[in-house]
């Protein structure tokens, strides 16, 4: 019989930690807090579903994932309406200060990387179409 190889966190202080913070580990992508914040401000998931142009199972099945993932409930669904719960009201602080952060980190990185664009194209069309657009 093998012996199972200790944990490398495994004092007592990182079993709270994981307990605590362990449902951090979320999936927090921009989209799923578009998602939320879309919701919330249309208080509708089929008018949030139009706005963002997807499926309105899409936008309620990643509420249920959010919701799940955090161990919240974050709207209170009522007959054709949708309204943040305190809990909701708490993460939307959040997810504006996730989505600011995710705003300035995509600026910081655009503004330090080049951008390259390849264009395949034959000859003709280069040389009529493609390099006089490029020299204006």
């Amino acid at each position: 019989m093998k012996a199972e190889p200790a944990s490398k966190h495994s004092s007592p202080d990182w079993e709270l930690r994981d307990r605590v913070i362990g449902r951090c580990y979320i999936m927090l992508d921009d989209f799923r807090l578009r998602i939320f914040k879309t919701l919330a401000r249309e208080g509708s998931f089929t008018k949030a579903a139009s706005k963002l142009q997807i499926s309105q199972p899409a936008v309620s099945q990643n509420i249920a994932e959010l919701e799940k993932m955090l161990s919240q409930t974050l709207f209170e669904r009522q007959r054709g309406a949708v309204l943040l719960t305190k809990e909701g009201e708490i993460f939307m602080k959040y997810a504006d200060k996730i989505l600011e952060s995710y705003e300035e980190a995509d600026s910081a990185f655009t503004a330090i990387a080049p951008t390259t664009v390849s264009i395949a194209a034959s000859e003709e069309l280069y040389s009529y179409i493609i390099a006089p657009a490029l020299q204006d």
